[in-house]
This record gives structure tokens, sequence and C-alpha cells, in this order.
């Protein structure tokens, strides 16, 4: 009897052994299992940070360059061209605003001010859809000429205006839009230039009238608005149609 009760004993304390192993055992695979899954989780989420990281950088680059790339350097440079003839309107407007007596010149200003800055916000406009970055300054070129004018004064002054801000610099202006119009690449562009040159044509006529010199029908042959206009001031006077006929040179330079 007691070596049966012993070996009963013996066997209970030997499965008891076995069953704490076998647990022990399936508690470590458990543990590893858990631990090689957590480890791959982590791996694949840093895998998947990575690429969307990459992805992200590619896109900001892509991004980036295609918002230069939208029109050409040619096209870049005379949209700033441009803003620069706009700015020095604006300028030499508010300056003549500030120093002039004379009720023609000073309307004559405001015109200008008004009219750039609606064309330099048109193309500002233009410019940002393009990735293109404008000037907001006259550059060194423009601020000479202001700051010269800008020493006069009285009639001085307002002579140097008109034959500066309103004749030559118009008529640079209107030569500098008809070479972007043959040249220009960008169908906005283009669409604005035609646009802006009309409002270009007329500020030449009117600064050409106000100066005394009733040169209007000059810009006939280059613009359908000083066609009209000039046909209509030729009409009113003979002396006019003669001094049309003979002056060509506002155009052809």
């Amino acid at each position: 009897m007691l070596n049966r009760s012993f070996k009963r004993t013996t066997l209970t304390t030997l499965l008891g052994f076995v069953t704490a192993g076998l647990m022990v055992a399936s508690l470590s695979v458990h543990s590893q299992t858990a631990s090689d899954s957590s480890k791959a989780d982590a791996k694949s989420s840093q895998m998947s940070n990575k690429s969307g990281a990459a992805s992200s950088g590619a896109s900001g680059a892509s991004d980036s360059s295609g918002s230069g790339a939208k029109v050409s350097s040619a096209d870049r440079n005379m949209m700033r061209s441009i803003a620069q003839t706009n700015l020095a309107e604006i300028a030499m407007g508010k300056l003549a605003l500030s120093k002039s007596q004379n009720d023609d010149v000073k309307t004559f200003a405001q015109k200008m001010i008004d009219d750039h800055t609606t064309a330099l916000n048109d193309l500002q406009q233009l410019a940002q859809s393009k990735g293109v970055t404008l000037p907001t300054t006259p550059d060194e070129k423009h601020q000479a000429a202001a700051k010269k004018l800008g020493a006069l004064s009285g009639a001085k002054f307002d002579t140097a205006y008109k034959t500066q801000a309103g004749v030559k610099d118009h008529r640079e202006a209107h030569n500098m839009l008809q070479r972007a119009a043959t040249k220009a690449k960008d169908p906005d562009l283009k669409a604005y230039i035609t646009k802006t040159s009309a409002a270009v044509d007329t500020h030449l006529q009117t600064a050409q009238q106000m100066k005394g010199g009733n040169k209007s029908t000059s810009m006939g042959s280059s613009s359908g608005i000083a066609s009209k206009s000039g046909s209509g001031v030729n009409s009113g006077s003979g002396s006019n149609a003669k001094s049309g006929g003979s002056s060509g040179t506002g155009s052809g330079k």
C-alpha cells in the first residue's frame, strides 16, 4: 500500500512539472510571437512613414518646380518689365499730384495713378497664377528719373512731367508692348498685353495733346484706338491733319 501510494504521489508530481513546463513554453512562444509581431508592425509603420515623407518631398519639389515652369523665362521677364512701367507711372503720377499747380497736369496724373494701378493689380494676379514674382518698387533707372523730376517746380516741373512721364515713357511702353505682343508665348499674358496696349496708346495720345504737339495721329498705324482718335482730331482742323501727316517719328521710334 505504501509503495503504491508513493508511486501515485511521484506520478502526480511529475505531471505537475510537465504541465508547468508546457505552460512556461507556451507563454514563451506567445511572448516571442507578440514581440515579432510588434517588431513587424513597427518596421511596417517606419517604412510607411519613410514612403510618405518621400512622396511628400517629391510632391513638394514638383509643386515648387512646377510653379516656376508655368511660363517661359522670356515671358517672366516681360511681365517684370511691364510691372516696372506701371510702378514708374504710379510714382510719377503721385509726384505730379503733390507738386503741380496745373489742373490739366493733375487730372492726367490722377488718371495715370488709377489706370496703372488697375493694370498692375491685374498683372499681379496673372503673375501669381503663373508662379512669377514681380518687383514692388521702381528700379534704379526710374528712381533716378523721379528724383530728377522732383527737383523741379512750377512750370518747369509741369513741362518735364508731360515730356517724360507723359510722352517719352508712354512711347517707350507702347514700343515694349508691341514687341511683347509678338514674342509672348503664354496666352493669358498675350491677352493682358492686348488689353494694356489700348490703355497705353490712349495715355500717349492724351499726353501728346496736353503737351501741345497734337501728335496723336502718329500712333494711327499701330493702334486702332489711336487711329480713331487721330481721325477725330484731324477732322476738326486742317492744320492738325498736316501735322499728323508729317509726324511719323512717334510710331517709328
